[in-house]
């Protein structure tokens, strides 16, 4: 199995549109793995908008920003998805409970556009999410996916 196959497969399963709770996230450790999972997203999904926290242009809210901007700014109504790279750049400044409303509201929103963040694993996360997504490891690489607890794996 490779990481495009299992990135395809998890897309499929979690992030359609007759699934109701559908945002995403995707883990790793490594940056490299990280970056990797980014193209394939971008070549998968050509039509989202990419914000990355590392390299944040125009289109993305500035880093300074609040936690009540940013997810006004994640969920407007917009016909593409989104996919927020590096969210640690917008979260730096934040209380741990903007954090972990992030991760909630992310977690329960559906409707609108698909929102999928990809991030480099770390203890806050685990301190952070507090049962809103469930882990679902990737067979091919070192990346993990997670799913709203709302939703069912399969």
């Amino acid at each position: 199995m490779n990481l495009e196959h299992d990135l395809k497969t998890c897309l499929t399963d979690y992030h359609s549109v007759n699934v109701r709770y559908r945002h995403l996230g995707f883990s790793t450790k490594n940056l490299n793995s990280l970056d990797n999972a980014l193209k394939i997203l971008s070549t998968l999904l050509p039509d989202y908008r990419v914000w990355n926290g590392e390299q944040p242009d125009e289109t993305a809210p500035p880093l300074n920003c609040s936690r009540k901007k940013f997810l006004t700014a994640v969920f407007e109504d917009s016909p593409q998805g989104l996919i927020i790279v590096h969210p640690e750049f917008w979260f730096r400044r934040w209380q741990i409970l903007d954090k972990q409303s992030f991760w909630e509201a992310l977690s329960i929103e559906h409707g609108g556009h698909n929102v999928i963040v990809i991030f480099i694993e770390n203890n806050e996360f685990a301190t952070v999410n507090h049962r809103y997504f469930y882990p679902k490891f990737l067979e091919s690489a070192a990346v993990t996916a997670w799913i709203s607890t709302k939703t069912k794996l399969s």
